[in-house]
């Protein structure tokens, strides 16, 4: 007996669609928060012209200008004839130069720091939450001790004595290297960077380790992870394939916050004396440079303060986009809904 098959046809007025993936869906969200989007093109630009500024900064970084005095913006050196669109401060460096280059330095500082103290605070809090017993406790105990720490006055120190007794942590050179590629600086002065880069990530790493034991300890207790340690499956390959996928959403949005944090932290340790100094440009030790000199002319604050506040809110605008798209709790209906 032969059947046949009677070949369907779609119906008209209905699209085949495939259902939509978790990172469609995600992307989707973030796209409608336009705050999010159009501090994300803020940042792309930040990076694009301190990626750029050896090509499209109109002095060399360190090119001292034979006047040597404070020049105010949209203005010419009378003795040189230069222009200068952010005018010179008072050793005669063009200032359009410096933030273009200190931009680059800041990020560099800032972006480094947050994934080192991630990659840290990441495996503290995995270690804690998937082992528990006295791994937990010991862990536990280690982070309230360093959280204990006050933050601002242990960086002082460490920077003080690091920045003048550098064998006392000795760095490899592959860091320091790739320190000074993507800073785009000197090897003696990336060497200075990755100190403080250091110093900073040793004591930042304990706000992640919390957040991610919390996560751990929420998601292994679901019915797939115990199917895969019932199938045989080793702790590393449940903790890569299954924990740690699913525990990533809010340490993304902790990356982002984190960026926000070092920039200011870095610029506060520069105005104080104790962060990356000149002749190596950071928005912080241009806010420290003009202030010894803001009442005389008072734009000098605002050449480097303006464009570390617009990055400051842009992240953090991008850190509350990815947190409503990664979180389902904050759409209803297909739509945003309201704090």
């Amino acid at each position: 007996m032969s059947t046949t098959t009677v070949p369907t046809r779609p119906v008209e007025g209905v699209s085949e669609r495939r259902p939509e993936s978790q990172g469609q869906i995600i992307l989707k969200r973030f796209l409608r928060h336009r705050g999010a989007m159009v501090s994300s093109i803020v940042l792309l630009l930040f990076f694009g012209l301190s990626l750029a500024a050896p090509i499209i900064a109109p002095y060399p970084r360190d090119d001292l200008k034979v006047e040597r005095q404070f020049t105010p913006p949209f203005s010419t050196a009378p003795e040189t004839g230069t222009y200068h669109l952010l005018g010179t401060d008072n050793l005669g460096y063009d200032l359009f130069t410096r933030v273009l280059y200190a931009a680059r330095v800041s990020l560099t500082i800032a972006i480094l720091v947050v994934i080192i103290a991630e990659i840290i605070g990441i495996t503290m809090g995995l270690l804690a939450g998937y082992y528990g017993g006295w791994i937990d406790n010991l862990i536990t105990r280690f982070i309230e001790f360093v959280s204990t720490f006050p933050t601002l006055q242990i960086l002082l120190i460490m920077n003080a004595v690091l920045l003048s007794s550098p064998w006392l942590l000795p760095l490899p050179g592959w860091y320091v290297s790739g320190v000074a590629t993507v800073a785009g600086v000197p090897d003696k002065e990336a060497f200075k960077l990755a100190i403080i880069c250091t110093t900073l990530a040793v004591l930042s790493w304990t706000g992640t380790a919390r957040l991610m034991r919390a996560q751990v300890l929420s998601v292994r207790e679901n019915a797939y992870i115990e199917s895969s340690r019932a199938l045989g499956a080793s702790s590393f390959r449940t903790i890569t394939t299954h924990i740690l996928p699913n525990s990533i959403g809010p340490l993304i949005v902790d990356f982002t916050l984190g960026i926000n944090g070092i920039l200011v932290v870095e610029s506060i340790l520069s105005v104080l004396g104790f962060g990356v100094q000149t002749p190596t440009p950071t928005w912080g030790n241009m806010l420290g440079d003009a202030e010894s000199v803001m009442l005389a002319h008072p734009w000098m604050p605002l050449i480097a303060g303006i464009p570390l506040v617009i990055a400051a809110l842009a992240v953090n605008f991008v850190g509350d986009g990815l947190r409503d798209a990664l979180d389902p709790r904050m759409i209803i209906g297909g739509k945003r809904r309201k704090k």
